[in-house]
């Protein structure tokens, strides 16, 4: 059978979690963003929305509507292309002074005399040229209109010095030396100096002009035929007519590519800034939810402690009434009523607090006698069984099953629960537990003829305090934890896995999956009852320290019941008069975690260690009613023992013990 997955089902309820609410925010982020956008773009002149007259001719540039826009746009178009008007009049600088050098080579050969004209024609041309660029590598270059008038200037300069060139230079060779020059200008200003449309329209416009009046003149003078004057004319200057006017549609389609990236780019950031303000918002009420689960579990655990502090003293004062009344049987009775309703209500807070801890809970893994096990839990609810009158056994195998890797505690537990669930729900006919090896697993079941399961509750079984057939809460069924206890645990556990099967009215069969392991494990028992750790404290000298006093009452008898020495305090000023007399150096100390004036347990026991240090680090358990996990003490030196008040006395008296024990065995 599959391993069994468990869903918690919560109909009719739509929780937006902080996830959901990111997302939500987002999305909506992104409408507005859209919304934004596209009212920018009506701004700008409506290139994007189909209806605008724009979508018929792409070849007219609008300013933005509002002056603050087009403020920014242009400020964000000088920034943008400063380094690449900066490197493109270097560029122009750098093909003149590589011009220059050819004239000088190439006149020299053809007519030296005019060499100095071109020369001083060149040398006025890189002046003009080289101041405006060498400004421009300041803040001047991040002005769109100081920036637009140094390259107006450097374009000029360039220009004017080319029609200077055609004056001076051989007629036979302008056509091939001199024009590739205006091409390359008209290139550089339509391309690389990222003027804006209008900026080149006029600027070109006054070159192209003034070209063709020089070239007209050029015609005039050197021919006497009008018609062939007018068909060179026109044919040269067609040419760079047609350079002029593609450049110009160049220059538009830059520009309305600029406004809308910036368009984009400030909706972009607009975006950025919406969703930054909403992930704040979210991590606000991450901060608020998690500062509302942490007073939610402050309050829980003081709830929880306070309610269990009046359980455990009726547990240890029933205890000691039980030996003082030994013979009388109508008492016996009564208590053993009163210790069975208040052992309940402990389990309940047992189930609660071993929930709770399993959050934090890291594994120890080890090998696992498994009969072990198997026996401890058999031993623990074969009474339970028969008081319900069900029968209860281990299925007989020739050889007992082999050792699984796992932490053994946790185990336990999964398989207590199980047993302990099939209790509750077959009141005719019995359980057994058995096993079946299943290549390198182990699988463990505990199978009942109880009530059986509906698929209808099937998928919600390992809920948190769900139940079958108990509307009425019965005490004696739990709260509902047991088995969502189960599937923590295996979700905790490596390689382990569970099942089940059940017929409604017929039975179940609850299943555990655990590696089986190939070393041998150390035999160890964790059931009070077989735990003679008690003996230990006969005579020992129990140092005890509770704010409640019916429980410091009950503790003080418990440890009396086993031969024990006992001294008592409700505070730390207790503990300094105890200490103040000087006596005795105390064997274990007992005392609550939290204790009233804001002091704590831990306090108490660093001052009586710190007092007693001659006799080396003293042994300490912490009995508490809160949900502590033991994590919450690693700073603490040991050796100590943390204790639930939850637990049955017999347990406090074994783990206290076991405590001594091991101080014992340590001086040894």
């Amino acid at each position: 059978m599959p391993p069994l997955t468990t869903r918690a089902a919560s109909a009719g309820i739509y929780r937006l979690t902080p996830l959901a609410a990111f997302r939500e925010n987002l999305s909506n982020s992104w409408c507005a963003n859209k919304a934004y956008q596209y009212r920018a773009l009506s701004d700008h002149g409506g290139f994007l929305n189909p209806s605008s007259p724009m979508r018929a001719s792409g070849f007219v540039v609008r300013k933005f509507r509002s002056a603050a826009m087009e403020r920014a746009f242009r400020m964000d178009y000088a920034r943008r292309y400063a380094g690449q008007r900066r490197l493109a009049g270097a560029s122009l600088i750098l093909i003149w002074i590589a011009a220059t050098v050819r004239d000088w080579l190439l006149l020299n050969t053809l007519d030296p005399s005019i060499v100095l004209h071109v020369g001083c024609v060149r040398l006025a041309g890189a002046v003009g040229m080289a101041v405006p660029v060498w400004l421009m590598w300041g803040p001047r270059a991040f002005d769109e209109r100081r920036a637009v008038r140094l390259l107006c200037v450097v374009t000029l300069s360039c220009w004017f010095a080319l029609l200077g060139l055609v004056n001076v230079y051989p007629v036979t060779r302008v056509s091939t030396e001199i024009f590739p020059g205006f091409f390359v200008g008209l290139f550089l200003v339509f391309t690389l100096f990222r003027l804006r449309a209008i900026t080149a329209a006029w600027l070109v416009g006054l070159c192209v002009v003034t070209f063709h009046l020089v070239e007209l003149n050029i015609e005039i003078s050197s021919r006497s035929d009008v018609s062939t004057v007018v068909r060179h004319w026109v044919s040269l200057g067609a040419i760079v007519l047609i350079m002029y006017l593609a450049g110009i549609v160049v220059c538009i389609q830059f520009e309305r590519t600029a406004r809308r990236e910036f368009v984009f780019r400030r909706t972009l950031r607009a975006a950025k800034a919406r969703v930054e303000a909403a992930s704040l918002v979210v991590n606000q009420q991450n901060d608020r939810m998690r500062e509302i689960v942490r007073e939610k579990e402050r309050f829980f655990s003081s709830a929880y402690h306070d309610i269990q502090q009046p359980l455990a003293a009726i547990n240890l004062f029933i205890r000691s009434a039980r030996i003082k009344l030994d013979d009388e049987h109508a008492a016996s009775h009564d208590l053993d009523v009163i210790e069975e309703t208040a052992r309940d209500i402990l389990d309940m807070f047992k189930d609660i607090q071993d929930y709770s801890e399993l959050g934090s809970y890291i594994p120890r893994m080890a090998p696992v006698d498994t009969q072990a096990v198997l026996t401890e839990v058999f031993e623990q609810y074969l009474e339970p069984a028969r008081a319900r009158g069900i029968e209860f056994r281990i299925t007989g195998r020739r050889r007992p099953p082999p050792p699984i890797e796992s932490d053994r505690a946790l185990f336990k537990r999964a398989l207590s629960n199980f047993v302990s669930n099939a209790i509750k729900n077959t009141s005719v006919g019995g359980l057994v537990i058995g096993w079946v090896e299943i290549g390198e697993r182990l699988r463990i079941d505990v199978r009942d003829t109880g009530v059986g399961i509906a698929p209808a509750h099937r998928e919600a079984i390992f809920a948190e305090y769900y139940q079958i057939d108990n509307p009425g809460r019965d005490r004696s069924k739990g709260l509902g934890l047991g088995l969502s206890i189960v599937h923590r645990v295996i979700g905790i556990l490596p390689k382990h896995s569970m099942s089940f099967w059940s017929v409604e009215g017929r039975g179940s069969r609850f299943s555990l999956y655990a590696p089986i392991s190939k070393m041998t494990p150390v035999l160890e028992t964790d059931d009070p009852k077989n735990d003679a750790s008690t003996s230990v404290l006969k005579g020992k000298y129990v140092l005890l320290c509770d704010d409640e006093p019916t429980v410091l009452e009950g503790l003080r008898r418990l440890f009396l019941s086993v031969g024990a020495l006992v001294d008592t305090a409700e505070s730390m000023t207790g503990i300094e008069a105890i200490l103040a007399e000087d006596g005795r150096a105390p064997d274990v100390v007992v005392t609550d975690i939290r204790l009233r004036d804001g002091q704590t347990g831990i306090e108490v026991a660093d001052r009586v260690r710190r007092h007693f240090a001659w006799a080396g680090v003293l042994p300490v358990a912490f009995i508490t009613g809160e949900l502590v996990s033991p994590r919450a003490l690693r700073d603490f030196a040991e050796p100590f023992v943390l204790l639930r008040k939850s637990s049955a006395p017999e347990s406090t008296l074994a783990g206290v013990g076991r405590l001594v024990a091991g101080k014992d065995t340590s001086r040894c």
